[in-house]
């Protein structure tokens, strides 16, 4: 159950209205769903149930979700979960959306986080195929977009799947257009500015694979002078190894080994204990 604040819109007399419509006491509401301690705290506006039991709750009483919860609350909870996934790589993000899914599925304002959010759950889980659908339906024009930034973050996860699922080619054009609506680096939010680093690092391996060195060796280096500006070091270590090994293959030394030590120290200063121990066998500088 979680607990209630300033910002959610949360009516529980809405439910206490429909249950005695319905001539239920809080024990027959609570069958099979919850306990009657539980109707009575959401009633008293106390507390938000998990959208499983809330979504229970609706079907008893032939309530529709808006009706109960603004979109708001669920918009911010959709956005908290993606910011989760993009700013922490957090798993334990896509765990939660499971008990919320359904809620988010009927929710217009939310649809595009929940096919964000369906698009690398099935990524997670190999099912590329589902992947790609999922973040097609997340830039259908039919679907409500929640800003630039979602698309932006759609058309890559799509380049993602495309890739994993053999489809160079339209792997390609989604990186493509996923790269023209890219936030600003030196400008961009939290959440923006991680997003971005996230997308050049899946388009610079992409780019890598097909042989495109210079131009990922450009965004990389790019992606890296946005770090130092805003004093940044979570994506330092992933991005440096990567273009080390861009570096590698156009055979310029220094630089593979410069930025393997610089690698191998930003994962040691964000305490990434076994990408530090993995780079320290490729790091040549001891510290």
């Amino acid at each position: 159950m979680l607990k209630k604040n300033k910002s959610d819109s949360f009516d529980g007399q809405v439910i206490r209205d429909a249950r005695k419509k319905m001539h239920l006491s809080q024990v027959e509401l609570a069958e099979g769903i919850t306990t009657q301690a539980t109707i009575s705290l959401v009633e008293n506006q106390d507390r938000v149930p998990n959208a499983d039991v809330l979504l229970a709750i609706l079907d008893r009483l032939n309530l529709d979700i808006s009706q109960f919860v603004s979109g708001d609350f669920l918009t911010q909870k959709a956005k908290k979960l993606l910011a989760r996934v993009v700013l922490q790589r957090d798993n334990n993000a896509i765990e939660e959306f499971h008990e919320f899914e359904k809620a988010l599925s009927q929710n217009s304002p939310t649809l595009q986080a929940y096919y964000i959010l369906k698009a690398s759950d099935a990524h997670n889980q190999h099912d590329f195929a589902n992947g790609v659908y999922y973040a097609e339906k997340a830039v259908d024009r039919n679907t409500p977009s929640l800003g630039d930034f979602y698309l932006f973050y759609s058309y890559n996860r799509m380049g993602v799947c495309c890739y994993e699922n053999g489809d160079i080619e339209t792997a390609k054009e989604k990186f493509k257009l996923a790269y023209d609506l890219e936030p600003d680096l030196f400008t961009a939010s939290e959440l923006e500015f991680h997003g971005a680093l996230q997308g050049r690092k899946a388009y610079a391996e992409f780019l890598i694979a097909q042989n495109e060195l210079d131009k990922a060796a450009d965004i990389l280096t790019e992606a890296l002078q946005a770090l130092r500006q805003r004093a940044d070091l979570f994506w330092v270590s992933d991005l440096s190894e990567l273009l080390s090994d861009v570096e590698k293959q156009r055979g310029n030394i220094q630089e593979t080994n410069r930025q393997i030590h610089i690698a191998h120290v930003a994962a040691y200063l964000t305490n990434h204990e076994d990408m530090a121990t993995r780079l320290s066998e490729k790091d040549i500088v001891n510290f």
